[in-house]
């Protein structure tokens, strides 16, 4: 029932950084006790419900699915939740994917701001800290240990959100979406076709010197039986942090990402230039030359490596990198496939990465200068982040789509026929476009759908193994993120030329330094410089 993580292809800056220095500059320093000033409102109720005496409307800005067919006023949750806080709401909903960016963009320029920026993709890091210190985004740091009991609980539990929040100077100027579910903190999982090693008598690798000799015998003895030579020993989807190949390399001592970041014991690294990175591609090499991995492993799309797992005649895939098996080799051949534990390298070394298990928005809930109900505003968002109101909000009305059981769980009322589960979800309540707090203890309260089982089951294989040294989820300093949008371009497009073509040309020996002093070259050490510093902020936050 928890929502899917959204898919981890590493920490990435995206171009639209740069435009934020050209709007820092103006709007002086916002100041929190200037938003308290106008908390001052005899309207408001301190604590309980309703939230108002009187009848109140503000103006919401968001996003929409494209499963949600009801305008947001016209939801069971919806309405129930302005009935018990008598703060009617005003929305103004773009649908996913029809132009939100560029209108958000012109509520700024133009000075139309809504009251609230309200769900995961209302604001972007760059907008909160462009337009934060402009003074178009009210502080919130002082305002919630005030009004925001169950949020300041939150972030009292929770450290590492609050320092994600915190921007560079220090205010925080949004409540972010939160969704937990263990399930997540396992990326991709490398899945093995038992019935080919049982029909060839070979026992399960556990070390990358078997695990080649496992392959070899895959590519030689036509396990599939159709008298082909089609079968594919490895196959992975290059650069995708859910089919790829990050984690192998904790074989050798190093774990990969999409950002080639890496924190451990306070000190940033970049894993792309580390042994254990170089050792790993040797290894791939070794078995490239041999057939032993897909010749388009670099090249091919989602659909295709897709395509290629449920092919018609017989599976394939010898060993593939995946989500869930029926994802890639579909349900013809899935029983087929078992999860492959981490191999123990040459050195004995048996890693593989671990993330942070948590579905994490900063654009939950934002209030802007145009608000004159901050204090009223803040507790709105404090009441539907109580457990019952975020779970209503995500995935329906209790005894509509969600069920309550008498032992205090949740589980899903049945989905209609001819109607899908997201379906289902949106037909009462914003879904997943919904700002919600959904927390490891409410998780375990919740049913959980046969994917979720299926995540746990090769969660409980791969713990042992699990190590994480992820670059944290930062607000970056508006100059220092510009400057690192130029860095990586060049560091990050260069590395992810060469990776692929050690693995297929070889030669990663007689070119290593060389492939040290370009990217020292590029700028590297300026790059992990910023990456440092910044971390050190993040970490100081108290």
């Amino acid at each position: 029932m928890t929502m899917k993580r959204i898919a981890r292809s590493g920490f990435a800056l995206t171009a639209a950084a740069a435009v934020l220095i050209a709007g820092c500059s103006g709007g002086g320093e916002p100041k929190a006790n200037d938003a308290a000033d106008k908390t001052k409102d005899g309207n408001v109720n301190a604590t309980g419900l309703p939230i108002v005496k009187e009848p109140l409307t503000l103006k919401f800005a968001t996003t929409k699915s494209a499963q949600q067919k009801k305008p947001h006023e016209e939801m069971e949750a919806v309405k129930a939740f302005e009935a018990q806080t008598n703060i009617r709401i005003q929305w103004d909903a773009t649908a996913q994917g029809q132009g939100y960016p560029e209108k958000k963009n012109l509520m700024f320029a133009g000075g139309d701001l809504p009251d609230v920026f309200f769900g995961p993709e209302s604001l972007r890091d760059d907008d909160l800290l462009r337009y934060g210190p402009q003074g178009l985004l009210v502080p919130l740091e002082t305002l919630i240990p005030k009004y925001a009991p169950r949020i300041q609980e939150i972030l009292d539990n929770n450290p590492s959100i609050k320092k994600s929040i915190t921007a560079p100077d220090g205010h925080i100027y949004s409540i972010p979406t939160i969704v937990d579910g263990m399930e997540s903190a396992l990326g991709e999982v490398w899945f093995i076709n038992k019935t080919w090693l049982d029909k060839l008598n070979l026992q399960m690798p556990t070390t990358t010197e078997q695990f080649e000799q496992v392959l070899k015998a895959f590519k030689d003895n036509d396990p599939n039986g159709n008298g082909k030579a089609d079968e594919i020993p490895l196959s992975f989807l290059y650069g995708n942090a859910l089919n790829g190949i990050y984690s192998f390399s904790g074989s050798f001592g190093t774990l990969d990402n999409g950002s080639h970041l890496s924190a451990i014991d306070g000190k940033v690294t970049f894993t792309a230039v580390q042994q254990g990175f170089k050792e790993s591609i040797a290894y791939l090499n070794r078995l490239y030359k041999q057939g032993l991995i897909d010749q388009e492993a670099f090249t091919h799309d989602r659909n295709v490596y897709f395509a290629k797992g449920r092919s018609k005649g017989g599976a394939v895939y010898g060993v593939f990198s995946g989500f869930h098996t029926p994802n890639v080799v579909g349900t013809e051949y899935e029983k087929q496939y078992v999860p492959l534990p981490p191999l123990k390298g040459p050195g004995g070394q048996q890693m593989w990465n671990e993330y942070e298990p948590r579905y994490f928005a900063r654009g939950g809930f934002a209030i802007t200068s145009a608000n004159k109900h901050p204090e009223a505003s803040l507790r709105w968002i404090d009441e539907l982040y109580k457990e019952k109101n975020s779970l209503q909000w995500s995935y329906g009305p209790i005894g509509v789509t969600l069920k309550e059981n008498a032992d205090g769980t949740y589980g899903n009322m049945p989905t209609p026929s001819g109607m899908s589960y997201d379906e289902f979800r949106h037909s009462e309540a914003p879904g997943n476009t919904s700002a919600a707090a959904i927390l490891m203890d409410t998780v375990a309260k919740m049913e959980k759908n046969d994917n979720v089982k299926k995540r746990l089951e090769y969660l409980a294989i791969y713990k042992p193994f699990m190590k994480n040294t992820a670059y944290p989820n930062i607000l970056f300093d508006p100059k220092d993120m510009e400057r690192l949008t130029v860095l990586q371009t060049d560091i990050m497009t260069y590395v992810t030329q060469m990776q692929p073509k050690w693995v297929i040309d070889g030669n990663i020996e007689g070119e290593w330094n060389d492939y040290l002093k370009k990217l020292d070259q590029m700028g590297l050490k300026e790059m992990m410089t910023i990456y440092q510093s910044n971390y050190d902020r993040y970490q100081s936050v108290k």
